[in-house]
């Protein structure tokens, strides 16, 4: 188990797909972290779930320190390991957001992976639609690769997609 100020970030067990099934079923969340349309996840996509989360480098639940309460997911996969170049993911439960939890996780997950798997990189992509997202992750010192316009059909809308990432240089230079 690992710990930041506020939070518990620790290996997923079985009991806790039930959690990260009710996040990705989440109306307010779907949307920003599914490429299809938003719709119910039945019991079947537990299964996507425990892949994802076990074929992760740092497949991560986030939780309360204080109560052990859920809070959402962190995954960092390694599919680049010649490159040393890790994709970073999150996602909390609303009633979290815009509390500085979002910023913690991610700042901790970072810093970990480029400590521990000697990373070179890590990129990730979000929706151009989702700013609270984007503000963490420039925050913790992503910037902005790439704009996929006109990515995704979303709440009968076109929404851009973009690329972001922080160099080894760039995370050390900010320690």
């Amino acid at each position: 188990m690992l710990a930041t100020e506020r939070l518990i970030l620790r290996s997923y067990v079985e009991s806790d797909l039930d959690d990260i099934h009710r996040l990705w079923n989440d109306p307010l969340v779907q949307p920003f972290i599914m490429n299809e349309p938003v719709t119910l996840l039945g019991p079947k996509f537990k299964e996507k779930i425990r892949l994802v989360m076990d074929q992760a480098n740092f497949g991560a639940v986030i939780a309360l320190k204080e109560t052990g309460e859920f809070v959402g997911q962190g995954v960092i996969t390694v599919s680049e390991p010649k490159n040393r170049d890790g994709t970073f993911g999150i996602c909390l439960l609303p009633k979290f957001w815009s509390n500085g939890y979002g910023t913690e996780a991610t700042k901790f997950m970072i810093d970990f992976s480029f400590k521990w798997f000697g990373l070179n990189r890590m990129s990730l992509g979000v929706f151009a639609n989702n700013p609270r997202a984007i503000a963490v992750y420039e925050k913790v010192g992503f910037v902005k690769e790439g704009r996929k316009r006109q990515a995704v059909w979303m709440d009968n809308h076109w929404e851009d997609f973009l690329t972001m990432g922080i160099l080894r240089d760039e995370w050390e230079g900010q320690r």
